[in-house]
């Protein structure tokens, strides 16, 4: 997948998308459940579903933990791995640079602190173009 240009507009599309951006943000620092999220976000809960299973999808995000809350019912709370993005327009093509955290020794993500560690981190740079000057970066609302 990696290098992939359809892949790299897909995270692309994800990156500059507002309710992502919301999930990042609010899951940097603490753990979130998705009822949380959507409440906190102003997002609809299915919409909310379906960027946190995109964002687990590139890896952006991770199951931190899995708590009961009432008689076996579990929840998911979700933490970003995402450690930095930036997104630049050089010699006519815009490119995504990212660095996402590496959950170390394979774990959930618990042992993670709150000050995000220097490494493990992988790191990823993406062209957006698609090899004849053409964006492929636009999101034109479509759900990826």
């Amino acid at each position: 997948m990696m290098g992939d240009k359809s892949y790299d507009a897909k995270i692309t599309r994800l990156l500059a998308d507002v309710y992502s951006q919301r999930i990042l943000s609010y899951t940097y620092r603490k753990p979130m459940s998705a009822q949380k999220l959507s409440a906190l976000c102003h997002i609809p809960i299915a919409a909310c579903y379906r960027r946190i299973h995109d964002l687990e999808r590139a890896g952006m995000l991770f199951i931190a933990d899995e708590k009961e809350i009432y008689k076996g019912r579990k929840v998911k709370l979700y933490r970003c791995s995402l450690r930095h993005a930036v997104l630049r327009f050089s010699d006519g093509k815009f490119k995504v640079n990212y660095d996402l955290i590496i959950e170390p020794n394979g774990n959930d993500g618990g042992s993670l602190q709150t000050d995000l560690p220097a490494s493990p981190i992988r790191s990823r740079e993406t062209d957006l173009s698609d090899g004849e000057g053409r964006d492929l970066g636009d999101y034109g609302g479509q759900t990826i």
